[in-house]
């Protein structure tokens, strides 16, 4: 399968002032869903990042329950796993496995056939470990739907959060980049300045600092159209 590179370019002043500081580089990555229990999670929080530092997003998901309950500040751990894709449904048993079946609908579901409540979404491989990067409460007999996002959110900030942690405003002005499968989208980021997009035709937004996370990333669909992004850029929508 093919991956994503996000690409993050500093100049050695600003590099050096954000290490000398303690600085750490925070990767999100946001999902599109209309079930509002969802929150996002950190993907990643690198201390090694450099002058010019490549992130790499994988293409493949995997879909995973968790008994741990979403609260702020507080880690998801993968529980059940199972690799899946758009167009596929993920069903939850009675003993909490996870069995992968075709749907005919568009997007990712999770369906829980079990009496037992859980916790749903997808992870992926960040740099070190599979890493969930989004949070749903799954109810007992219900199912919760989502779908990919080609898209990213950066920004730096001191405090240190592992993994996996549901963070519920950015800590320092970030940059939501749009995203292209199987390509690279580059952005700078200046201490006088702030962020920049520098990959032509890919859609950007600055999110300024203390914006909600949940708003930011847990993208909400059309009207009407269930796989169809409301707005490309979260500060857009209502």
């Amino acid at each position: 399968m093919s991956a994503t590179f996000l690409e993050i370019a500093l100049s050695n002043d600003t590099l050096e002032q954000l290490k000398s500081s303690g600085y750490s580089l925070y990767v999100f990555l946001p999902v599109m869903s209309s079930n509002k229990s969802g929150v996002p999670l950190v993907w990643e929080c690198r201390q090694n990042y450099l002058a010019n530092t490549t992130i790499t997003i994988p293409e493949a998901n995997v879909g995973y329950i968790s008994t741990d309950d979403i609260a702020k500040n507080r880690s998801i751990s993968i529980g059940s796993q199972a690799s899946v894709s758009c167009g596929q449904m993920l069903t939850v048993s009675a003993t909490g496995t996870l069995s992968e079946s075709a749907s005919q609908l568009p997007g990712i579901y999770f369906t829980n056939d079990s009496s037992t409540s859980y916790r749903c979404g997808l992870a992926r491989q960040a740099s070190e470990d599979l890493v969930p990067y989004c949070a749903f409460n799954l109810s007992a007999k219900l199912t919760v739907s989502c779908a990919l996002v080609d898209a990213a959110f950066v920004f730096f900030a001191t405090s240190t959060y592992d993994p996996g942690t549901y963070l519920e405003a950015s800590l320092g002005q970030g940059i939501y980049l749009e995203t292209q499968p199987g390509g690279t989208t580059t952005a700078t980021f200046d201490l006088g300045n702030g962020w920049s997009a520098m990959t032509d035709g890919r859609s950007s937004t600055i999110v300024p600092q203390g914006a909600n996370l949940v708003e930011t990333l847990i993208q909400r669909p059309s009207h009407n159209q269930p796989c169809r992004l409301a707005s490309p850029h979260p500060l857009e929508r209502n």
